[in-house]
């Protein structure tokens, strides 16, 4: 029922053929402060239709090139909290092509509750697939809800295992839908979507500073009602050279008191074009104290043109 396969030391994949497997402790978190604000409203940018067709003059005369926007995954990096294996991570991500665009997607599995890397998976793995659209959210929720029950039903635990597994599995969500016209964002709880324009900040959603993160995000649950769930949403026009950046809390906090700190994160980002990297690089702000011990994810996605004629 649930791909394991995972990403971290192999960099990104595909969804449907495999899947990122990290995790997400919500009970170390030494650098957060505690929340001073309320849960952001869900604010909405006007879509804008991109003019996508282009008259061009060549040595043969005129010639229609049609241009139109594609989407490059560019980045997808996964490291564990220090102290544990790779295997124990419980961040999840994966991302599917579409006809008309691309599908990622993120999930942070909460380690205090069971089977929370399988419940973040199945998250990840349903959403890409099948794209749900806010009305049909609920609905949604509700099948995989049903889907858990049925497999946790089958699995052979001593009765202290079925007792803890019984409380519900949790996981923060993102996913992130990008066409060549617009993007669209819905988000539980604290991983974000940062979106940079010439290594400026355009959005960051849902947390919008870095005192936003606190240990008590908001999860989606295995046995939570999806009616009382605060899915908060977002969509946006994009350009040619846009980068999506999706992370979880760690990295999405470290980013914020960046720029409040009058520092431009993203050029450090950009030159981070391997796992290799990746680890060492999160080892480091770990040992300096400036990001939390939790497992940390990197997801970055960059529009750019495709001409045909």
């Amino acid at each position: 029922m649930f791909q394991q396969s995972g990403c971290g030391n192999i960099g990104f994949r595909a969804v449907a053929a495999n899947i990122g497997r990290q995790k997400a402790q919500y009970g170390d978190r030494p650098l957060y402060e505690p929340k001073v604000k309320s849960e952001p409203k869900v604010k909405t940018i006007q879509n804008l239709a991109l003019d996508i067709d282009l008259d061009v003059l060549d040595t043969k005369g005129i010639r229609n090139i049609q241009t139109s926007i594609t989407f490059e995954l560019v980045q997808g990096f996964v490291v564990q909290k220090a102290g544990h294996s790779f295997t124990e991570c419980e961040d999840i991500w994966g991302y599917a092509q579409k006809e008309h665009g691309m599908a990622i997607a993120l999930a942070d599995g909460a380690t205090e509750s069971s089977f929370a890397q399988e419940w973040a998976g199945l998250l990840v793995n349903n959403f890409v697939q099948d794209l749900p659209i806010e009305h049909e959210l609920i609905p949604w929720l509700k099948g995989l809800q049903n889907q858990w029950l049925s497999w946790l039903a089958a699995q052979e635990l001593p009765w202290f295992a079925k007792r803890k597994a019984a409380a519900g599995a949790f996981a923060t969500f993102i996913s992130l839908w990008l066409s060549e016209q617009s993007w669209r964002v819905m988000a539980v709880g604290d991983s974000c979507l940062f979106v940079v324009r010439d290594r400026q900040l355009i959005i960051s959603f849902p947390q919008k500073s870095s005192q936003d993160f606190n240990h008590t995000p908001a999860l989606i649950g295995t046995h939570l009602r999806p009616e009382h769930l605060q899915i908060l949403t977002m969509q946006g026009d994009l350009q040619m050279g846009d980068r999506f950046y999706l992370t979880t809390d760690a990295i999405a906090c470290w980013i914020l008191r960046q720029i409040e700190a009058n520092q431009n994160p993203w050029v450090k980002l950009e030159q981070i074009d391997s796992q290799a990297l990746w680890v060492d690089w999160v080892n480091q702000l770990r040992d300096r104290h400036e990001i939390a011990n939790d497992d940390t994810t990197l997801l970055c996605l960059v529009a750019k043109a495709s001409c045909q004629s």
